[in-house]
């Protein structure tokens, strides 16, 4: 349904993006705080990123049930729910005495901020019309895609000004500020029916997505042919394997994977997890560079990142703009050209390049993103009738969380290894090994955004034969 009063429409879009921003920020930003809080609850590297990771592994568990609960569930109160959840898992970080009390806060706020993330897009898409919903998207990917970049920035700035603390605070503060407007300002405007939690899906689901997430997390501290590794990611196989096989059966199906019959969908999931596979590997092998590899302090290498967000926060309500009036096609294609020129440039780092070279290459990127992004997500949920915008969210924020995480894993796993291997070691290169085995890294990110390339021009060309409707 689409909201006609335009004042209303507007509050709930605002509430919507303080929840997005919030949930962004405290997502991304430990990061950065991460040695802080090793010190101060004298913890060791393996045990601190579990702050990290498992805050990813419960978003992996949780997104794909807020298909279920936007159906079943009333939108006002499942999304107070979300950011009540998410509030509370704040102030209990902010006060914990005690790993595990925090351990326990992250996950609690993975939980919450999965439920009100993943609503959002749907929400967005029911309010606005089809003529102003790219328009829309450009600007939530505004809160969502610039906060990843901005936090580790503000996150620098505070930890060495009032420590780590603050952070949850500060998040906390407007998500009890975003909890208090909700009450005022959310209206229902989701269509429910009576459908029964299909529990078995569930935990098939939730084993595999976290299964995935686990073994790449493992990735970094064992081998690939350990059971931490190998071992996790046949168990996470085999468990979406039988998840795949009991949707197919079902009457109800968990998550309605028929959706990929549609091809502009399939192809949005596809593009977006290229695009996150690049991206989240390149934001975090460029400060590797900027920090270990070139020796810039933490403030100093967020401030040379700080330009590429400033230029994507212009580039997302542009391209939103610019997607309600050509649609996807110039966006997907330019946007992918502009990821494949980035990632060529940054194959060409050294020991001494110009930090202005580097500021330059991540605006590009960022541009790219901007781009893509919202644009794409947009054309492909839109794609399926509307009575299946929750599936197709949950489907594509569960893929590419996954592919983002993949490419963060691969990316860094081969920048090491390439470091490090006889056979590099052994040629007279003029740079550092560390920064041949990240160009290379790079060189990799290289292909796969020419894949890419080449299938976003596939993907807009017209289809010969009418499209399979992407109905249950």
């Amino acid at each position: 349904m689409t909201i006609e009063n335009k004042i209303r429409r507007n509050l709930i879009f605002a509430v919507m993006l303080a929840a997005s921003i919030a949930g962004g920020f405290a997502q991304t930003s430990l990061t950065t705080a991460l040695p802080s809080v090793m010190h101060d609850l004298n913890i060791n590297a393996v045990v601190g990123n579990w702050l990290t990771s498992g805050f990813s592994l419960a978003m992996a568990i949780i997104v794909p049930a807020t298909a279920f609960l936007m159906k079943r569930f009333r939108t006002k109160p499942l999304f107070i729910a979300g950011i009540a959840i998410f509030a509370i898992g704040l102030f209990m970080a902010a006060m914990a005495p005690t790993f595990n009390i925090l351990m326990l806060a992250r996950v609690i706020q993975a939980i919450g901020c999965g439920i009100s993330l993943s609503m959002t897009q749907v929400i967005i898409l029911a309010i606005f019309p089809i003529s102003s919903q790219g328009t829309a998207m450009g600007v939530y990917g505004l809160a969502v895609g610039a906060a990843p970049v901005i936090a580790p920035t503000l996150t620098g700035l505070i930890v060495d000004s009032l420590g780590w603390r603050p952070i949850f605070w500060i998040s906390a503060i407007i998500a009890g500020l975003v909890l208090l407007l909700t009450f005022f300002v959310m209206d229902d405007v989701l269509e429910n029916e009576a459908i029964h939690m299909d529990i078995t899906s569930f935990l098939l689901c939730g084993f595999g997505f976290a299964g995935m997430q686990l073994g790449l997390s493992n990735l970094g501290t064992s081998a690939f042919l350990s059971p931490e590794v190998l071992g996790t990611f046949i168990l996470a196989a085999m468990s979406l394997l039988a998840f795949v096989m009991r949707q197919r059966r079902v009457q109800e199906p968990f998550l309605n994977l028929r959706l990929f019959r549609k091809r502009s969908f399939s192809m949005a999931v596809v593009l977006i997890c290229i695009l996150y596979a690049i991206m989240i590997a390149g934001s975090t092998i460029i400060p590797i560079y900027l920090q270990e590899m070139r020796g810039f302090p933490v403030t100093e290498s967020a401030l040379i990142m700080l330009p590429g967000s400033l230029v994507m926060a212009v580039i997302n309500p542009f391209a939103g703009r610019l997607f309600d009036k050509v649609g996807p096609r110039p966006l997907a294609i330019g946007g992918m050209a502009a990821l494949v020129i980035s990632s060529v440039g940054f194959s060409l780092l050294t020991d001494s390049t110009n930090p202005l070279y580097v500021i330059i290459i991540f605006m590009i990127r960022l541009i790219a993103v901007g781009l893509m992004m919202m644009p794409i997500t947009t054309w492909g949920i839109a794609s399926v009738e509307q009575r299946y915008t929750s599936d197709a969210s949950a489907l594509l924020t569960s893929l590419r969380t996954l592919a983002g995480a993949f490419g963060s894993a691969i990316f860094v796993a081969a920048m090491v290894g390439a470091a490090g291997s006889p056979a590099l070691r052994s040629l007279d290169i003029p740079i550092p090994h560390a920064i041949a085995g990240l160009d290379i890294s790079f060189a990799a990110m290289t292909v796969l955004s020419v894949v890419g390339l080449i299938l976003a021009i596939i993907a807009f060309r017209k289809p010969r034969v009418a499209e399979t409707p992407a109905v249950g």
